[in-house]
């Protein structure tokens, strides 16, 4: 059923002919949901605002909270549980003595290992996405995979409480470790699939689509813009994410004063909120049911598509992909005659022409997640080589692995900033801040970020006892604060504003209804991608290679963001357009 647009004619007063062209141009549009849709002049003239956030977003919002406290709770002191020993004089539960310069510890593994299954249990829960949401799409809806998923959480969070606890640390390490990674396949599965629905399931709670006009109470116009709705909504999710992430900061100070076992305990706990507030609200919820044989049709349709591109001839292959697919192919023949001609492939063509442009525009939006991992790996720095560098510095009674919590706080902080203040003042003089525009200056943080690490890096070494080995330096650490660190924590948190909020909105405004858990997943697998490199590179988190490697970090940020801008300027002009693609089916699924 395609949307239409119902003409509201004004009265007409006079019936000849210069009047009447008059009166047609005077005429007021309404959409399908009887708002009165803008002209062209009110358009270019008219503020654009945010539309009110649904009260079943908000409850999503909390669970996502839920999760997210766990998740960085318990992954806020991987680094140290692996990495270091158990403290000598400590409590036998991780926590060195009272007034210790030591750091918790527990496995005794070494940073290469820390950092290697650290990054590990990263790309290990960006890829689980990829099967979350092959579940939600084709058989069990994003509500019952998130229900699902988060059974499944919770059985990791038990057995890693249970690898913890002092007696096991003490006599049989091996078994803790081996029980600690269990725990982390366990959450990972859990993780990925909550990951690659809870999303979408956020921003599906608002209903409206397109933009209209609306009298405030002070009398002013104004354009309400479901676009802009879409971005405070990913905003405002975030915001909860990085405020659900600072749940680190009790479970670093529980390591150093109690012991591993409370600082995984807590976010179990705490994790409890989510299936609690996904029951409550179980009957207030938008809930999209699975489509059936969605990813099957899709690969069928690309097949369609792109058939015939490849070639042994590498620049004949080159010029097919450069001219584009062939879209109209993988649609279904219309008329007797066209039937015909037909290959026995586009005979058994069992989905409709809506349905193709609904794949075109789901490649819009993987062709704009392509650079994100030059994006990611800067990002993956906080969580690993950083927690270690701080570690080397002088800390006082800082846990060295407080710090990262300056990321997610530096969010809470800047967001709703930038959606009150920066944003909307920028709208008032006609001023909007596109997509890509946005992203690209994500990659210019994060590439900001690595230099400052990097810098501060070369003067750890040379402050150091150690010299260049000024992180593996037994004689003592490198008299700087570790508070020197903060700036590059803040860019993080910043790059993350501009890029990560970007690619949620994007990959949510691009996928068609039918297929948005697998583009959210699409998504998070360039984090995974992002992972794998992190992984490779583990070596380099040694020193005296450390500092090449936040050099590297900011090298490959500055080329995919160059690299991204160049490629992907055009598509903020066609923002519009793209969006509408398919949103006539969007609304037809959604009934």
């Amino acid at each position: 059923m395609e949307a239409h647009v119902n003409v509201v004619e004004k009265p007409a007063y006079d019936l000849d002919e210069e009047k009447s062209t008059v009166k047609s141009s005077q005429a007021e549009l309404a959409d399908d949901d009887g708002h009165q849709v803008p002209t062209e002049e009110e358009l270019r003239t008219l503020p654009r605002v945010a539309d009110q956030l649904p009260l079943s977003a908000m409850l999503i919002v909390i669970c996502e909270f839920a999760e997210r406290f766990s998740y960085y709770g318990t992954t806020g002191v991987f680094i140290n549980f692996i990495e270091r020993p158990l403290p000598v004089g400590g409590n036998g539960a991780g926590s060195p003595p009272t007034n210790s310069s030591l750091n918790p510890g527990a496995l005794n593994r070494g940073i290469q290992t820390a950092v290697s299954v650290s990054t590990f249990f990263s790309l290990w829960a960006f890829i689980m996405p990829i099967f979350g949401a092959i579940m939600a799409d084709q058989y069990w809806g994003r509500f019952k995979s998130i229900v699902v998923f988060t059974a499944v959480v919770g059985v990791g969070h038990v057995i890693l409480v249970a690898c913890s606890v002092p007696p096991l640390l003490q006599s049989n390490s091996n078994g803790a470790f081996g029980g600690f990674m269990v725990s982390l396949l366990i959450i990972g599965i859990g993780t990925g699939g909550i990951k690659a629905n809870v999303s979408p399931l956020v921003a599906e709670q608002y209903t409206k689509r397109g933009q209209w006009i609306q009298t405030k109470k002070n009398g002013q116009r104004v354009i309400v813009d479901a676009n802009l709705t879409i971005q405070r909504i990913f905003m405002w999710f975030y915001f909860l994410i990085n405020v659900g992430s600072i749940g680190s900061i009790a479970t670093v100070w529980c390591e150093r004063l109690v012991g591993f076992w409370l600082a995984y305990l807590i976010p179990t706990i705490v994790y409890l909120l989510l299936p609690a507030v996904l029951f409550l609200g179980r009957n207030r919820y938008v809930k999209t049911p699975a489509r059936g044989s969605i990813i099957i049709e899709a690969t069928k349709v690309l097949g369609l598509a792109y058939s015939g591109f490849w070639s042994l001839n590498p620049a004949r292959t080159w010029k097919n992909f450069r001219s584009g697919a062939n879209w109209d192919a993988a649609r279904p023949a219309v008329g007797g005659e066209a039937s015909k001609s037909l290959s026995p492939k586009q005979k058994n063509i069992t989905w409709d022409s809506s349905f193709v442009d609904e794949i075109r525009r789901t490649l819009f939006a993987c062709k704009v997640f392509l650079l994100y991992p030059l994006f990611w790996i800067s990002y993956n720095q906080i969580s690993s080589n950083l927690v270690n560098q701080a570690g080397y510095m002088h800390t006082g009674n800082t846990p060295n692995d407080l710090l990262k919590n300056l990321d997610p706080i530096a969010i809470i902080i800047i967001i709703p900033t930038m959606d009150r203040l920066v944003y909307p003042g920028l709208r008032r003089f006609g001023i909007i801040v596109r997509p890509i525009q946005r992203i690209t200056l994500g990659f210019f943080f994060a590439a900001a970020a690595m230099v400052y690490a990097a810098v501060l890096q070369h003067f750890i070494n040379q402050k150091s006892p150690c010299g260049d080995f000024g992180n593996q330096c037994p004689k003592g650490v490198a008299p700087i604060n570790v508070w020197m660190q903060a700036p590059a924590y803040i860019l993080v948190g910043t790059a993350e504003i501009f890029a990560s909020i970007t690619g949620l909105e994007y990959a949510f405004t691009k996928a068609p209804l039918r297929m948005k858990s697998v583009v959210f997943a699409l998504y998070f697998l360039t984090s995974a991608v992002s992972n794998a490199i992190s992984l490779a590179l583990a070596p380099v988190s040694v020193d005296p290679f450390v500092l090449y490697n936040y050099v590297g970090c900011a090298g490959a940020s500055v080329i995919g963001g160059i690299l991204f801008y160049w490629l992907f300027r055009d598509f903020d002009k066609a923002e519009d357009k793209i969006n509408a693609i398919g949103q006539s089916e969007d609304r037809r699924y959604a009934a």
